[in-house]
């Protein structure tokens, strides 16, 4: 299941609209980058981890004002968390 589809009705979105749809992908894309940008690459958000936070960053775009985004403690949990996940590596 694409990233779009495990977010929309965790944000209360519950039906597939052209519009909505792109309005929410560029909710995720920020949510991207802004964690990439903070030292956590959530790579393609596939993981529980990045999902979580990835939602979490689209419900807080929906309401609340971006410059308390910036430094918002939730948000910098989840980076510390995601940043302290050490990836399997093949040896």
């Amino acid at each position: 299941m694409a990233l779009l589809d495990s977010v929309k009705p965790r944000i209360g979105i519950f039906y597939s609209d052209t519009g909505k749809d792109a309005e929410v992908q560029g909710m995720i894309d920020a949510a991207k980058e802004y964690f990439k940008n903070a030292g956590w690459d959530v790579g393609d958000g596939t993981s529980p981890l990045a999902v979580d936070a990835i939602v979490l960053y689209c419900k807080m775009a929906q309401s609340t004002d971006p410059l308390a985004m910036i430094n918002h403690p939730v948000l910098m949990s989840f980076i510390a968390q995601g940043r302290a996940v050490v990836p399997d590596v093949e040896v």
